[in-house]
């Protein structure tokens, strides 16, 4: 049998044949696809009791795809494409240095940089392509006749097996969430309801439109921020790390890479915009699959990109700059990554290094403090945790808290982000504080100060962003100042 629900408004009964996602009477989702059927899941992991199924309708009844979303998808798609060229371009400009390069050991030191480089652009590329066309079968097991690729030819189906294998799966990601939208919005029509009279509902193809709009969204939102922080978060460190590289950049006396310099100067500036819109959308996303929540507002989402912007830019110039620091009696050492013996018998370890053993420190407290929080992302049928996919996946969202905070949990967060913050202003404070003492004779003071304002600043303007954003601009703002919220989920 299938189970028949009211609608919101309370005026007649609905059947569930409008809506594919509601559950029936002889099938349910797999709990381990919740990321892919949040639709059915709650925030928690876990379906919700059946009498609330019964009493709510489905989170892609209210779906809609308008302007705004379009622009977001039109954002996604040319950032998407900058991101692509800039990384090409970077790879090609550090090989022609590499090349050019007169000196055997300046030649070997830029292919070095090449090929880091490289790595850090193919080897997420890999990973996230992998993932998506992982999901995409996934979503087969989940939502059966309902899932992305079953609504698809085997012609269409194999494009998107061929664009993942020339690593172009999320554009082709963007263009399905521009296309399953149109359609959504077109299958609209007018349905009587008796003495209530018409209302608009959408046709059963046009609902089964709505959830694939929404099952794609949201893993590419995912997808994005795994992006982000496989990807673009490393490049910039790598790429502030190798301009410090340089000191002739910084007086100025470079002229013949200063082609190099712009391009690498582009894809910081890229990374971070690139990493804000990812976690804006990841919200944003987020909110949209969990029922009664408003979506944020222009001025929300653009104060978050501010927050986001200011926070992760202050924390990869602190990270690059502490890890580019160089002694003056180890300038003409081209090894930068592993301790060695000085002349006089010391034993130097390079900055490098230990700016990987801090992070590395504070990505153990961060996986500690999160599995600390009884986290259920990977949960099974009744609701408890799956300690080992619990902790792989605490470990991830650990690497993550690197450079960002993310909220995990259904709760009031402000302990939390004040003490993330907190950890984060004093590693920050502290390394731009060490590159100061210990580069004072390298660089002149303007430079020096600069850097340090910079760092300072960035996270200032951050931190005013984040307390506006929740003090006006938050979707539940209200609740928030009287005391009476529940955080959004996961902000």
């Amino acid at each position: 049998m299938r189970w028949r629900w009211w609608d919101a408004s309370d005026r007649a009964p609905v059947p569930a044949d409008l809506y594919p996602c509601a559950l029936t009477g002889t099938q349910k989702a797999p709990l381990h696809c919740a990321r892919a059927t949040t639709v059915l899941a709650s925030p928690h992991g876990h379906p919700p009791p059946l009498y609330k199924m019964l009493r709510d309708p489905p989170v892609h009844v209210n779906a809609s795809f308008g302007l705004m979303g379009a622009v977001g998808v039109a954002v996604n798609i040319v950032l998407f494409v900058v991101d692509i060229v800039s990384d090409a371009l970077l790879a090609y400009v550090l090989w022609r240095q590499a090349v050019d390069a007169t000196d055997e050991a300046a030649s070997e030191e830029a292919m070095t940089w090449f090929i880091i480089t490289l790595c850090i652009i193919v080897i997420p590329m890999v990973i996230l392509n992998l993932f998506s066309l992982l999901w995409y079968y996934q979503n087969k097991l989940c939502l059966g006749d309902y899932c992305v690729l079953h609504k698809m030819s085997r012609g269409q189906a194999t494009v998107r097996v061929i664009l993942h294998l020339l690593l172009l799966g999320p554009l082709i990601r963007y263009l399905d969430i521009m296309r399953y939208g149109l359609k959504m919005q077109r299958e609209v029509r007018e349905v009587e309801m008796g003495e209530h009279g018409a209302v608009m509902r959408r046709t059963p193809k046009g609902e089964v439109h709505a959830v694939l709009q929404m099952v794609i969204s949201r893993d590419t939102a995912m997808l994005d921020m795994m992006h982000s922080f496989l990807q673009d978060a490393p490049q910039l460190v790598f790429q502030i790390f190798l301009l410090y590289r340089s000191p002739e950049i910084i007086t100025g006396t470079d002229t013949n890479n200063t082609f190099t310099i712009a391009v690498q100067v582009w894809k910081v500036l890229v990374g971070v915009m690139a990493i804000s819109w990812s976690l804006v959308s990841y919200q944003d996303e987020l909110r949209r699959s969990v029922p009664n929540k408003e979506q944020l507002s222009c001025g929300g989402t653009t104060t978050c990109l501010f927050w986001r912007s200011g926070m992760v830019a202050s924390r990869v110039i602190a990270i690059a700059t502490f890890a580019s620091i160089i002694p003056p009696e180890e300038e003409n050492n081209h090894s930068v990554f592993f301790p060695r013996m000085t002349s006089d018998g010391r034993v130097f370890i390079p900055f490098a290094l230990i700016a990987g053993i801090v992070l590395f420190v504070h990505w153990v407290i961060m996986t500690v403090w999160i599995h600390a929080q009884n986290t259920t992302f990977c949960s099974n049928d009744e609701g408890s945790r799956r300690p080992v996919l619990e902790l792989l996946y605490n470990g991830v969202m650990g690497i993550v808290h690197i450079f960002c905070y993310i909220n995990l949990k259904d709760t009031p967060s402000r302990k939390r982000m004040t003490f993330f913050y907190t950890i984060s202003f004093a590693e920050n404070t502290t390394m731009i504080a060490v590159w100061y003492v210990e580069m004072r004779q390298a660089y002149q003071l303007w430079f020096l100060v600069t850097m340090v304002f910079s760092v300072e600043a960035l996270w200032m303007i951050g931190l005013c962003s984040l307390i506006g954003y929740y003090a006006f601009l938050h979707p539940d703002h209200n609740r928030i100042v009287s005391g009476r919220n529940q955080a959004s989920w996961r902000e």
